[in-house]
């Protein structure tokens, strides 16, 4: 079977979309990791670390927000920062006045490990979009988003 037919196998097209969305997954989380196993990160690592790194800011982030930001479970993002906190890539810092709440900060050695795979990192991201102009791109991304929101 051609590359090209195997989005025909499902015939109505709800699941199809369903069906390629998965192939499409299979095939980019495959690239990924292999970019990032260099440096020793995984997807769920690095998506941690670009959180923390871009969203929280010299400040840092609450653990529950990245949780809310991947859409995982507090308990799984624990055991991930737990790693992340013992290869001294963050810190976790109870929030001044509520011992509760942690606030997760990025350190130099995690920054340093973002900039060292960065560009390996976009080399592999454009590998996995060939052929497809940025207007393209934004027109997939923009129906994607709308999907998301729509489900979400």
């Amino acid at each position: 079977m051609e590359k090209t037919e195997i989005y025909m196998r499902p015939r109505n097209p709800h699941s199809k979309l369903i069906y390629i969305t998965g192939m499409l997954w299979n095939i980019l989380n495959e690239g990924l990791e292999k970019t990032l196993a260099q440096v020793g990160l995984n997807n769920s690592k690095f998506n941690i670390l670009m959180i923390i790194r871009f969203v929280g800011g010299e400040n840092g982030i609450q653990q529950n927000e990245i949780s809310k930001q991947l859409l995982v479970t507090a308990s799984n993002i624990t055991k991930l920062l737990d790693k992340l906190e013992i290869d001294e890539l963050i810190t976790r810092n109870n929030k001044d006045g509520d011992r509760r709440v942690k606030i997760i900060k990025i350190t130099e050695k995690g920054s340093g490990l973002i900039d060292k795979i960065w560009v390996d990192y976009n080399k592999t991201v454009n590998a996995l979009t060939p052929n497809m102009t940025d207007d393209e791109l934004d027109a997939l991304t923009d129906k994607l988003v709308t999907w998301y929101k729509d489900i979400k």
